[in-house]
C-alpha cells in the first residue's frame, strides 16, 4: 500500500517506468516525440547544469507544457524529476 512506501523509495523510483509520475512523464515524452526539434531543445535544457537561452517560441512551447521555469530569457527544467527522466530518453 501507499503507506508502506518511504520517501526515499518514492524519490528513487519517481523518474523510472515504475514511478508514480510515469503517466504524466510519458504524456510529456509523447508530446516531445511529436516535435523532434523541440525535443532536441529540451534535451539541451535537461543535460545542461546551468540555465539555457532559447528562442522565444521554444521558451513559449516548453513553458506552456510546464516543463521549464523561466528566469529572464533563460530556462531551466521546472523540477529535477524532469531532468532525471528526460536526460536519457531524449
Amino acid at each position: 500500500s501507499c503507506q508502506d512506501i518511504t520517501l526515499e523509495q518514492l524519490l528513487k523510483t519517481a523518474p523510472t517506468e515504475s514511478g508514480i509520475f510515469i503517466d504524466h512523464l510519458r504524456r510529456h515524452l509523447f508530446s516531445l516525440q511529436q516535435n523532434p526539434e523541440l525535443a532536441m531543445v529540451f534535451k539541451k535544457v535537461v543535460t545542461t547544469d546551468s540555465s539555457v537561452q532559447l528562442e522565444p517560441m521554444q521558451i513559449y512551447q516548453l513553458q506552456r507544457m510546464g516543463l521549464v521555469q523561466l528566469n529572464g530569457n533563460e530556462v531551466r527544467p521546472r523540477c529535477n524529476l524532469y531532468r532525471q527522466y528526460f536526460c536519457d530518453l531524449l
